[in-house]
């Protein structure tokens, strides 16, 4: 037996699948791979930034819960909480970017990649302060720590991935006693295992986002080739030539493949019953009942890497829950537990740059965005008895005069 095996086997008539273990996103930083490098790899090839983006751009659950979580960072407009002082946000560089632009990009930058950074541009007095440019953090990459565990540069590529093309330029780090006119301030919470890079406060559920592109792809692929799993074709009259059967392969393919021509008619013409091509229709399974409890699954998984405890509050409707006490009890958890935290994070910062440059405290204000405007008590109409006002009515009448008994009114 194990000889006929081994006889079928040499003839290649029975191939084995290799059910290889599926490449979930990793980002870490790597002081293994390519170590004549002086800048420290972020993630797998160097481009750990790069993936969180394309997770970003794929996954709906996903994206829709960083914008949710950026709009209410950011809010409609940041202030300053003495007013007359607010004309120190107007413009922060020559480029004529308002403090406000230069937030806003920070905030999105902060909640999808867990860091940001700003470049740092020093007057040539430098009693006058400096310019504040906003820099993207998916470009630059840490030089390696001294023995303290402080970075003291930054290399800036516009592409990492063909870094012979685009040379990386080397930046200092933020310090105000270093020379260098152009500084590289990068801000991260810390992270732990990560000394250079940050790791974004979702990436527990990056498994999730990564199933949910999966999910959506394996319908797409579905829909656009419903002929594979509908119908196994097989014509008897011989085996033809393989440029032969490519073009039968590919004539089929384009007559009878995709979303367009489910349900047409499949006629087929032949000498005779012997040389008739064998159609054999293939029953659906019912694994796309087992993709959609998937996909209700993954997105619950994502929705709580964020911290969201309400679908609602990305737009995603539930039947009969929007206004509800539940509603607004989610919309509040989200504001205090969630968006807070991270305009209290990124306001230090800004705070502590202001002091820096102007030699003057500075209290930012975020003015919100009104996200519910469904109002949290049902109106009362006129036709409606009020049970309070028939209690007091049946109360003993009130008295200002301190000398009467309440009791018995004497």
């Amino acid at each position: 037996m194990n000889e006929e095996i081994t006889k079928i086997d040499r003839e290649n008539i029975i191939q084995a699948v290799d059910f290889s273990t599926a490449n979930v996103p990793i980002i870490e930083e790597n002081l293994i791979i390519n170590t004549r490098s002086p800048w420290v790899y972020y993630g797998i090839a160097n481009m750990a930034p790069q993936e969180l983006i394309r997770l970003y751009n794929s996954s709906p659950t996903h994206r829709a819960s960083i914008q949710s979580k950026w709009y209410g960072v950011r809010g409609e407009d940041i202030t300053l909480s003495e007013e007359i002082y607010n004309t120190r946000l107007v413009m922060v560089n020559s480029l004529g970017d308002s403090l406000f632009d230069l937030w806003s990009k920070c905030a999105l930058d902060f909640i999808l990649y867990g860091a940001f950074s700003i470049n740092i541009v020093w007057r040539q007095d430098r009693d006058m302060g400096f310019e504040m440019y906003y820099m993207d953090c998916t470009k630059l990459r840490a030089e390696k720590s001294d023995l303290y565990d402080r970075v003291h540069h930054y290399y800036y590529s516009a592409d990492w991935a063909y870094p012979k093309k685009f040379i990386p330029r080397k930046l200092a780090s933020f310090d105000i006693l270093n020379e260098e006119p152009s500084q590289v301030f990068y801000h991260t919470t810390h992270s732990c295992g990560n000394n250079f890079y940050a790791t974004p406060s979702y990436w527990g559920g990056a498994t999730a986002v990564a199933s949910e592109i999966e999910i959506y792809n394996w319908w797409y692929n579905n829909i656009c080739n419903n002929l594979q799993p509908s119908l196994f074709v097989a014509i008897n009259s011989g085996i033809p030539d393989p440029e032969q059967r490519e073009q039968i392969f590919n004539n089929m393919t384009a007559k009878y493949g995709g979303s367009n021509n489910a349900g047409k008619l499949f006629l087929t013409f032949s000498d005779g019953k012997d040389q008739a091509p064998e159609v054999t229709q293939i029953t659906p399974n019912s694994s796309d009942k087992m993709w959609i409890e998937m996909a209700a699954a993954v997105q619950q998984a994502i929705l709580t890497s964020h911290q969201i405890s309400s679908p609602e509050l990305l737009g995603i409707i539930t039947p009969g829950g929007l206004g509800t006490p539940d509603h607004l009890e989610a919309q509040d958890h989200f504001q205090h537990l969630v968006i807070k935290p991270i305009q209290t994070e990124i306001k230090k910062v800004f705070e502590k740059l202001l002091l820096l440059r102007d030699k003057r405290p500075a209290e930012i204000v975020v003015k919100q965005f009104d996200m519910v405007t469904v109002p949290d008590v049902a109106p009362v109409h006129e036709n409606v008895n009020d049970v309070n006002k028939d209690v007091v009515d049946t109360q003993v009448p009130a008295t200002n005069n301190p000398e009467v008994n309440p009791i018995t009114n004497e």
